[in-house]
């Protein structure tokens, strides 16, 4: 079940489309489905495949973007409504890192403090087209715009797409904000008192019910994660990476390093890759914070040399060029 997305959440696709007078083929979209006990699923390749689609029957090079303002809260399912009914933005924002998977567990949304910024991370489980990208995130920030009583706009975007000039103009005419393409990680940053917004349909009994509904609903999800998710969240809540060793990992899940490769290997991963997408995640996050050393032995290297080398490797550059560059700061 790892990188599907909900039917309502792939319908509001094909809604939008028809908005725009355009109808894909309906045996095309038909076939992209997955049912299980947690209804329909739609597989991300297909999803990618249709947004695809969509921008070359409207000629639109930000379909996605459009798209996602177009957003309406049926197309999140129990979570939209969820997120409606909560009080500020503080409840809102902790209801959609916790239960973003029922929507599309493509990717892993992190949020964290930067000063006076609240800043949310959104990071795909594989390569996302820009399509992808700008929908989510224009979607989360349109969602927002509806709920609260007085305007709001974030304090930057960083998106991981390339986008053109132009491009970049026009999302940030609609953001009200500086937007950067072709950037480590996808990002919202916003003034970290926008958390206290008061919502307008905010409603405590519809809340706490859609709350043990949507429970029940990611604890399904969970049990049908395929083992790449697995591992991906044993390798996130390890303190130690270094500890992190397959022959650990196999015996943890009762099975052995072979198995784990091959099961891997038909997912299209494999535990190095795992591993290396959960060192980036750190390296992003800590990079910065101590000193490249003690860095390098969290992330699991046995010397910092190592380390370097990886990193010129995932980055082009040394640790402290990169460093140098970004000022210690989100891309921007």
């Amino acid at each position: 079940m790892e990188n599907t997305l909900d039917k309502n959440y792939f319908n509001g696709v094909l809604l939008y489309l028809e908005h725009q007078g355009v109808t894909l083929d309906s045996t095309l979209v038909q076939s992209k489905t997955i049912e299980s006990e947690l209804g329909t699923r739609v597989p991300l390749a297909d999803y990618e495949q249709v947004l695809q689609l969509g921008a070359e029957r409207t000629g639109d090079p930000l379909f996605g973007f459009h798209l996602g303002q177009y957003i309406q809260s049926a197309d999140y399912g129990v979570l939209g409504y969820l997120v409606e009914s909560c009080e500020n933005l503080n409840q809102a924002l902790s209801a959609l890192l916790r239960y973003d998977q029922l929507v599309a567990n493509i990717a892993q949304a992190v949020f964290h403090r930067e000063g006076a910024l609240a800043v949310i991370d959104w990071l795909p489980n594989s390569q996302a087209s820009r399509h992808v990208i700008l929908r989510n995130l224009t979607g989360w920030v349109a969602m927002v715009r509806t709920l609260v009583p007085k305007p709001v706009s974030p304090e930057y975007i960083n998106l991981t797409c390339t986008l053109s000039e132009a491009e970049l103009s026009l999302l940030a005419g609609w953001f009200g904000c500086k937007v950067f393409g072709n950037q480590p990680r996808n990002q919202i940053a916003f003034p970290h008192v926008y958390l206290l917004l008061p919502f307008r349909r905010a409603n405590q009994v519809m809340r706490e019910e859609l709350l043990r509904l949507s429970d029940k609903a990611l604890i399904q999800l969970q049990q049908h994660q395929s083992l790449a998710m697995q591992i991906r969240i044993m390798l996130a809540a390890s303190v130690d990476l270094g500890q992190c060793q397959l022959s650990e990992i196999a015996a943890a899940l009762n099975k052995s390093g072979r198995q784990i490769q091959r099961q891997l290997k038909q997912c299209d991963t494999s535990y190095s890759q795992l591993l290396t997408e959960e060192r980036l995640r750190r390296t992003q996050d800590l990079l910065g914070t101590m000193p490249l050393a003690e860095l390098a032995r969290e992330l699991g290297f046995n010397e910092q040399a190592a380390f370097n080398k990886a990193f010129k490797r995932w980055y082009g550059c040394s640790p402290g060029a990169f460093r140098k560059h970004s000022g210690n700061k989100p891309q921007n």
